[in-house]
């Protein structure tokens, strides 16, 4: 394990593992951790034992700029995606070669995350065909994008029958192409075959 409380100093590379509130989580191809820093508006990655390797993001809204990232995503193509909440949108990165920097090369608005309650933290997947998945908490819904931000689908109601979520919380797509969505409001786990 790694990490403690606090806020990184910039310079300063004992401080670079300090977390405000670390939410998503993905590993890319080559085993390097991507940690969604929450609080401190920046996505910090780790080598797989922990050593640091750089970040990206601080606050605001221009490009690259963060406000509550919490969902991250590493699409097969190793194109970065950031749920970047509070500015209602999704931003994606492509790393240099050398991983060490991460160009902001798109984004897209999100109809959605309108609240800033503790509950409406939205993660995010990307499947095989570089397709976006996110989740909607209190929108109690999963709404699907092409790589390039294109809307596809969504789908979800507010219920706890078999087509209906309580709060979609974490979700993740499967090597068969199934989305799995948790259910933190029914206390369960879905599994949605799309069309």
């Amino acid at each position: 394990m790694w990490g403690q409380y606090g806020q990184p100093v910039p310079g300063d590379s004992a401080s670079a593992g300090s977390f405000w509130g670390p939410r998503g989580i993905a590993v890319d191809a080559n085993g390097n951790v991507l940690v969604a820093d929450t609080g401190n508006k920046r996505i910090v990655v780790f080598d797989k034992d922990g050593n640091y390797i750089t970040e990206f993001g601080s606050a605001g809204f221009d490009p690259g700029q963060f406000d509550e990232p919490v969902g991250v995503a590493v699409a097969p193509s190793g194109t970065v995606y950031v749920a970047d909440t509070w500015n209602q949108r999704i931003q994606s990165f492509t790393p240099s070669e050398d991983g060490t920097f991460y160009f902001p090369t798109l984004q897209w608005d999100v109809n959605g995350w309108f609240g800033q309650s503790l509950d409406n933290k939205p993660l995010i997947a990307v499947g095989a065909n570089e397709h976006v998945f996110i989740t909607d908490p209190e929108g109690y819904r999963v709404i699907e994008f092409t790589a390039d931000g294109q809307f596809v689908r969504t789908w979800g109601d507010f219920g706890s029958g078999s087509a209906e979520i309580g709060l979609a919380a974490g979700v993740t797509v499967d090597q068969l192409g199934f989305v799995w969505v948790t259910d933190a409001g029914n206390n369960r786990i879905l599994r949605y075959k799309l069309p």
